[in-house]
């Protein structure tokens, strides 16, 4: 079992350029066969074989947003496989990663079998990761990580490689000048990796990200931020948008200024609405996730586990 798991490290790279497919006969490169794969190993793996009666897993996301349909999705259709509840929870407060940290304790105190969740903060959960994990808890991480704690794997993108690819990509549709950054939590290891991708990108170019404005997983907030940043910067090139709203945010503001095509947006994450302003010319790239597979591989490496 632990070369099986070992095996999904391979296939847990789950960054996508999203771009128009042409018609074609070969097979669609944006398919993520390895994931299936990867689910099809545990299956073969855990065949015939079952878990603890009493067996519940939780899945905690970073705060309520349409991101996580998708990984509710996964996480329900691999409970109906298994045969074993998986909780979908999420941190509501204005404080959400006090929250976050007092959900963990309640998962670890009420003894779940496993726990998979999205780190707030990186550095924050360790304490309740190590006492998880020396009750015989096991404990995933999913896009954000806690790395340096007791956690067993990470399932999610390379966001330093994320953020490398956004900020190439805004090489290539902006080229230079200044653009400012959005996203929602500075203590999330996500968004610093993804941050950090971005600037290693631009350095040295003619394209400098100028600013990183903060707004704590809050849509009005990010839109606020973005009308500000082009009051702020009359020159403004463009928005990198590093959290799932915080593209059409951006896009809202662009389309009020009437800036559409002239201040670019390079967002991450394939939101409908944003999906939509990238058909209106609002926005120019975006890098997608498999948000899907945040839900359906966790439930099924948890069940493995």
């Amino acid at each position: 079992m632990k070369k099986l798991l070992s095996l999904l490290v391979v296939a847990i790279l789950l960054l996508v350029m999203a771009a128009p497919i042409a018609a074609q006969d070969d097979e669609n490169p944006y398919r993520p066969n390895d994931l299936f794969e990867a689910v099809d190993a545990l299956k073969a793996a855990t065949e015939g074989q079952s878990p603890p009666g009493d067996a519940k897993f939780v899945l905690l996301t970073n705060a309520v947003a349409p991101f996580w349909t998708a990984a509710q999705t996964g996480a329900s259709r691999a409970s109906l496989e298994f045969n074993v509840p998986i909780m979908f929870q999420a941190p509501t407060a204005a404080e959400k990663l006090l929250q976050q940290l007092s959900m963990l304790e309640t998962f670890v105190n009420d003894e779940f079998t496993a726990i998979t969740f999205s780190a707030i903060d990186r550095e924050a959960p360790h304490d309740i990761i190590k006492q998880a994990v020396d009750n015989g808890i096991h404990v995933l991480c999913t896009d954000s990580d806690a790395t340096g704690s007791e956690r067993a794997m990470y399932i999610g993108m390379s966001d330093y490689d994320a953020g490398r690819a956004a900020g190439e990509a805004a090489l290539e549709i902006i080229g230079e000048g200044k653009i400012v950054g959005l996203v929602g939590y500075a203590t999330a290891q996500n968004a610093q990796d993804r941050i950090a991708g971005v600037n290693d990108a631009l350095e040295g170019t003619g394209l400098e990200m100028v600013e990183v404005l903060l707004d704590d997983i809050k849509p009005e907030v990010a839109l606020s931020n973005a009308q500000t940043a082009m009051q702020t910067y009359p020159d403004l090139a463009g928005f990198i948008t590093f959290y799932s709203y915080d593209g059409p945010a951006a896009c809202q503001a662009v389309k009020q200024a009437g800036a559409e095509g002239e201040v670019k947006i390079v967002a991450f994450d394939a939101e409908p609405e944003t999906i939509t302003c990238m058909g209106d010319g609002a926005v120019q790239a975006m890098i997608g996730q498999r948000v899907y597979f945040y839900g359906y591989l966790s439930g099924w490496v948890m069940y493995a586990m």
